[in-house]
């Protein structure tokens, strides 16, 4: 029975008078858990606000296979939305709303409980960290968890980051996810001497920081990955794209799961691609695809 432990935001995107559940953290927690067994557990530790986005919220995990025994109910804050508008050049753009409930999980004693156990996978990513609460809960995690697997899928939004941060989390990860342009971020502040190429920033990050895994998302292209001083190259499939929306968090969840379920590091890679792909074709961060389909060509 596996053993996962997620962390970060859940929010609603608002798109004129339509919202829709969302946040790096709860796609990647949901897809998870639609990949594992039912008797395997994921705990997502998030905050809601007491209002009815967060009954909307509740009401949606309800029916799936994530246990909410360490999602927080703060009365003082809202739940974590984000205004999605069309930018003057006619380009989705977005507010994430500061002060959030997520901005403001507190380390209490169900999660110091929680600790006490081994985990497979513990799941985090920079931008549940941009306010001080949620911060400083998160380093009490790093501190006091054992989890075999430590994933950070990195998600840098507008300025909610800091090198400190960022080479914290780099320090305590052992699987870490990027994107072409995140990787643009850190090359920019940690490897700003280095040539613009994948496999050598790749190789810095691994020489440096001691990351087992790094896979590199490089959109229609497709996806790489550096482990055990090897470089890998996955190319994407021609597939007919309706929304990108999750297709990172689908990635992320199925690198986690075909890593736990010990596939073999092209499998690996080419797994994940494959739900990442399965996702651009249907609508939202949360869509159903076929999973039992994609599991069988991978005998899983």
């Amino acid at each position: 029975m596996f053993n996962i432990l997620t962390f970060g935001e859940i929010l609603y995107d608002i798109y004129d008078n339509t919202s829709v559940i969302g946040g790096a953290p709860f796609n990647y927690s949901l897809q998870l858990s639609r990949l594992i067994e039912s008797n395997d557990k994921l705990r997502f530790i998030t905050a809601l606000g007491n209002d009815d986005y967060s009954k909307k919220a509740i009401d949606f995990i309800n029916n799936e296979n994530i246990d909410k025994s360490l999602m927080q109910i703060l009365d003082n804050y809202e739940t974590g939305k984000a205004t999605v508008f069309l930018n003057e050049n006619k380009v989705p753009d977005y507010i994430i709303h500061e002060n959030a409930a997520w901005d403001n999980i507190e380390y209490n004693n169900d999660i110091e409980n929680a600790l006490k156990e081994n985990y497979d996978i513990f799941y985090f990513n920079i931008l549940s960290q941009r306010n001080e609460k949620s911060y400083d809960t998160l380093k009490n995690i790093f501190k006091n968890i054992n989890a075999k697997y430590k994933v950070c899928d990195v998600t840098f939004r507008k300025n909610y980051y800091t090198k400190e941060k960022i080479k914290e989390s780099l320090e305590f990860v052992n699987i870490l996810k990027i994107n072409d342009d995140e990787l643009a971020v850190i090359k920019e502040l940690f490897y700003t001497s280095l040539e613009n190429d994948n496999e050598i920033l790749l190789k810095a990050i691994n020489r440096d920081f001691n990351i087992d895994y790094i896979f590199l998302t490089l959109g229609a292209l497709g996806a790489s990955l550096f482990y055990n001083n090897e470089y890998i190259f996955n190319p994407s499939n021609k597939v007919n794209v309706i929304d990108t929306v999750g297709a990172g968090d689908s990635f992320s969840a199925a690198l986690s799961y075909a890593i736990l379920r010990g596939l073999d590091i092209k499998s690996i890679l080419q797994f994940a691609s494959s739900v990442s792909e399965e996702m651009v074709q249907l609508k939202g961060g949360t869509a159903k695809y076929d999973i039992k389909n994609i599991k069988s060509k991978f005998d899983l």
